[in-house]
């Protein structure tokens, strides 16, 4: 409680420090090339190209590809309707090797589950999922939810349908609390924040508050709050009287950080794992990095332009500088407008010759899509950040 009633005044001081300096808080500085609009496409099975970087060239300091590292990430296949889990770490450097499903450790198909009873609600697909532990179930699961409306927990063992509901309004992300309470980003007009608290025993939401678009939706466990993405930027949320059915979704006034330009249409949301704190957002055109501690949305990542693209739906990034993104029609052959035929896969890696530097190496997958075809991709890691 101690943490929450100081997060609440930090956010109000940094609140009337934005009021007086408008969009300050954003930071709108960006190396190399920037892609804003036009088209996404990459043809060709693979394309590989590589671009060197600017921060953490020095080869004492520099992060590259840990093969030692787990690179496994999730992916919501709306072919099948369901989800699957890929390991980058099985494709040996060959990422052509995810086509040919070789490189999958897990996959959910609702239809083969006799305990999704609300299937129809999935609609086209999932939308959003994430790897959690339930202090509720006691178990390790995927938390998911479906823009038709529904939103589920699904053992990741039995790869059952532990509990499910039609939230509605849109779901496009999902949250496990520590104690294995569920909130719920929708985006449909107006778009809201859900609140579920499974712990206590309610199977249905308590509480809701409105939010523009909503997309995106993190635990801080280390504030004891939730940021949320949102169609111009990030704010913070709170849980009053957490597991309990009195329990009610707060939204922190002034705590809004907005991307800059007016740029609008937040999407993808997810942390920066080995930098806690930072969270990774996109906007329509391009990507942004989230500072909670500092209250700061940026353009500027110093990787000379690399990570960013527009209509980024999904990402999936790993310590060592390795990212996995979803690009609506990245390879000029998907079934819907906002849908990946393809997926985009960075990863950070030691040029040839006597002078050694860090280069981040981007290879574009394509995938048929009467076959494989995505909407988000989301890190599989347990932890929050």
């Amino acid at each position: 409680m101690k943490k929450i009633l100081s997060l609440f005044l930090c956010l109000v001081i940094l609140g009337s420090f934005v009021a007086c300096g408008g969009d300050n808080t954003s930071t709108d500085s960006m190396t190399g090339s920037d892609t804003n609009g036009g088209t996404n496409t990459d043809s060709g099975s693979t394309n590989t190209s590589s671009q060197s970087g600017t921060v953490g060239d020095n080869p004492e300091t520099a992060v590259v590809f840990d093969e030692t590292m787990e690179h496994k990430f999730l992916a919501t296949d709306i072919t099948s309707h369901g989800l699957v889990v890929y390991d980058l770490n099985l494709c040996d450097g060959d990422y052509s090797k995810l086509t040919d499903d070789s490189c999958i450790v897990w996959e959910w198909d609702p239809e083969e589950d006799i305990n999704c009873k609300k299937r129809s609600n999935i609609g086209i697909g999932i939308d959003a999922a994430k790897y959690r532990y339930s202090a509720y179930y006691e178990k390790d699961v995927i938390v998911a939810c479906s823009s038709a409306g529904w939103a589920g927990v699904i053992d990741y063992e039995a790869k059952t349908v532990l509990w499910e509901a039609n939230i509605g309004r849109g779901p496009h992300e999902v949250e496990m609390l520590p104690n294995g309470d569920v909130v719920v980003a929708c985006s449909s007009d107006p778009g809201a924040l859900v609140y579920v608290p499974l712990s206590a025993g309610v199977k249905t939401e308590v509480s809701s508050i409105p939010s523009l678009y909503c997309h995106g939706v993190n635990w801080d466990p280390e504030n004891e709050c939730l940021w949320v993405l949102e169609d111009r930027g990030v704010y913070a949320a709170v849980i009053q009287n957490m597991g309990t059915k009195n329990g009610k979704i707060v939204r922190v006034k002034g705590s809004e950080v907005y991307f800059a330009n007016a740029e609008a249409g937040g999407h993808a949301f997810s942390p920066v794992y080995g930098e806690p704190g930072f969270y990774w957002a996109a906007s329509g055109g391009r990507l942004w990095k989230y500072n909670a501690a500092e209250g700061t949305i940026t353009k500027s990542y110093n990787r000379s332009g690399t990570l960013t693209k527009a209509a980024i739906k999904g990402v999936a990034y790993f310590a060592d500088g390795t990212m996995v993104q979803s690009i609506a029609q990245i390879c000029g052959n998907s079934t819907q407008e906002w849908s990946s035929d393809g997926l985009r896969i960075i990863t950070r890696e030691w040029s040839a010759g006597k002078l050694k530097v860090a280069k981040d190496i981007v290879t574009v997958v394509k995938f048929e899509p009467s076959h494989r075809e995505f909407y988000k991709v989301h890190p599989f890691n347990k932890n929050y950040q």
